[in-house]
């Protein structure tokens, strides 16, 4: 299997040497690149290609280590220790498993999104047998060496129960099947003597044979493909000349002895096995075609699946119209309804995400805070336009105080993907990335509607690929709200080191009212009214540490009279 990097740069004579020329775009003198992410086996090259995302780029090389040019000529002889250093390291076997992983989401990606073109795909199934469902080749590799690790066991177990069973005599048959030959003089002292005692096992046992083969589809996987394999030593792989005649009839020899088989390990074992030869065959047809299943403009690809992870069905279906899909043209990646920065009563606000699909050397650039930025204000907007009809806001959400003016702060956040060293599919991975990106208008005016805060995070891309897939709705709940916590969380911690927070505490809603109207134009941005009991009579005034001159001129005039209580963001 070659790796390529997606939107890479190649000799362009070297791409051709293992990619049909459609796949390829020019962008210069002598080079090329492949625009897709995703899976190509042409029967017209010696070998598969996984079109890797662009986030495996780190410092330029993959993994870190290889330079991607260097990968393109995996095939030739001459490159044999690169392909052993790749080897050793579990890189092939990592890739091969990748690959099903990458073939899996592009499939979800179709399943979710069935009107998108960004995917195209031919040839992948192969029919696996009556009753069972079909799969691909790359997925019948996977679930073999996935039941080898969860059944490491299972080969002791099924050797020794046969060889006990062998050496163990079923006196009942014994008895009744042989006649017994009494040895001794003395009639009173004879013993009976049994020639050839009926063992509880006497025939070829066929779990053994199924086990063989087995062990022998992991021999061959292991030297094809270069995984890491310990293959038990209590059974020898068939002979090269005979796992050869094997393969060609595998099906049908998998079919004679199929009703042999009662245990539902065993009988998972067989189907396993059967499905990867039956892949196989179709693949070793008379007429064999190109298999491939690609995606181009994957970063689209990646914010559904960040998507998925991060919102839920019903939170995207009661979104309101205008929201996600912006009345000027402009697409939010991730929008959901949660709890707002200012009080963990009942207050909400739409928290606005957007998906980074960059290399792991790439920084946020300018444009890509401006756009957020730009959709934050438009969803600011849609909800305000909603206030001003007679309709009120769905649920409790609360953008704006009527007593204030003020507005509550919108939390925005970019999510981008990387690759950890240690290539676990299991580790979230979810880390903050670098300092906060603040928008303002009115300086220190956090309760201000042009006052906006963005912050960005990492996550294992591995991770994501893997949720993207699984039927575990409960793992991805957890971390629905593990993450949507996080970023709320970190946020409250920033507010909480650049501001100080005070509860003004009044005797009456009319005392309060008064007063913000006499104070308006020192307060304006500076004060916000949350809902819940805690300030039925009192206000939000948030303060930022670096306003001296505010602080100095303005507290005394608006503390006289007014009781006032220090106040802390909580999560």
């Amino acid at each position: 299997m070659i790796p390529l990097i997606e939107a890479q740069d190649y000799p362009a004579d070297a791409l051709t040497d293992v990619l049909a020329p459609h796949y390829i775009t020019p962008t210069g003198p002598g080079k090329s690149r492949v625009n897709y992410v995703g899976y190509i086996n042409d029967p017209g090259f010696s070998h598969a290609v996984l079109l890797l995302p662009k986030v495996f780029l780190t410092g330029g090389k993959v993994f870190g280590q290889y330079p991607p040019a260097d990968l393109l000529h995996l095939h030739h002889p001459n490159h044999a220790p690169l392909r052993e250093q790749l080897r050793t390291a579990g890189h092939l076997d990592f890739l091969f498993r990748f690959s099903v992983w990458l073939y899996r989401a592009i499939r979800q990606f179709r399943a979710r999104q069935p009107s998108s073109v960004l995917t195209e795909s031919g040839a992948l199934l192969a029919s696996a047998g009556a009753g069972e469902r079909d799969t691909s080749e790359l997925e019948a590799v996977m679930a073999l060496l996935q039941f080898n690790r969860e059944h490491q066991s299972l080969l002791t177990f099924v050797r020794r129960y046969n060889t006990a069973q062998r050496q163990t005599v079923s006196w009942a048959r014994t008895l009744t099947r042989q006649q017994a030959i009494w040895q001794g003089t003395d009639p009173a002292n004879q013993q009976p003597v049994y020639v050839s005692p009926v063992v509880k096992q006497k025939s070829a046992n066929t779990d053994e044979e199924l086990l063989v083969l087995f062990v022998t589809t992991l021999d061959h996987l292991r030297r094809e493909y270069g995984f890491r394999l310990d293959l038990n030593p209590l059974y020898q792989p068939l002979p090269a000349p005979d796992f050869a005649r094997f393969r060609r009839r595998a099906t049908r020899r998998l079919r004679e002895i199929r009703g042999k088989y009662f245990s539902d390990v065993l009988l998972r074992l067989w189907t396993l096995l059967h499905r990867y030869y039956a892949a196989e065959e179709t693949m070793r047809g008379t007429t064999p075609k190109p298999e491939w299943l690609l995606a181009r403009d994957f970063n689209i690809v990646f914010e559904d699946m960040i998507d998925a992870l991060l919102t839920d069905a019903d939170g995207k279906a009661s979104l309101p119209p205008g929201l996600q899909e912006q009345p000027d043209g402009k697409r939010v990646d991730h929008i959901y309804a949660y709890n707002d920065l200012i009080t963990s009563a009942s207050d909400q606000i739409y928290h606005i995400g957007d998906s980074k699909y960059y290399g792991t050397d790439s920084g946020i650039g300018g444009s890509s805070v401006a756009k957020q930025f730009t959709y934050a204000r438009n969803v600011i907007q849609a909800n305000i336009d909603v206030l001003n009809k007679p309709n009120p806001l769905p649920g409790n959400l609360r953008y704006r105080d009527e007593l204030t003016e003020g507005y509550n702060p919108t939390p925005n956040f970019f999510i981008s993907a990387l690759v950890h060293d240690t290539l676990d599919f299991g580790d979230a991975g979810l880390t903050f990335r670098e300092g906060y990106k603040l928008n303002y208008h009115f300086r220190h005016r956090l309760f201000d509607r042009d006052t906006l805060l963005l912050q960005a995070y990492n996550i294992n891309f591995l991770f994501v690929l893997s949720a993207y897939v699984s039927p575990d709705s409960r793992a991805v709940s957890a971390f629905r709200q593990t993450a949507r916590t996080t970023f709320r969380q970190r946020l409250i911690e920033y507010l909480n080191r650049h501001y100080t927070f005070y509860r003004l505490i009044f005797e009456g809603k009319s005392t309060m009212e008064t007063f913000v109207n006499q104070h308006f134009r020192l307060l304006t941005g500076r004060v916000y009214r949350p809902s819940g009991a805690a300030f039925d009579r009192a206000l939000l005034l948030a303060v930022a540490k670096a306003d001296t001159d505010w602080r100095a001129e303005v507290w005394p005039k608006i503390t006289t009279g007014v009781v006032v209580k220090p106040w802390k963001l909580t999560s």
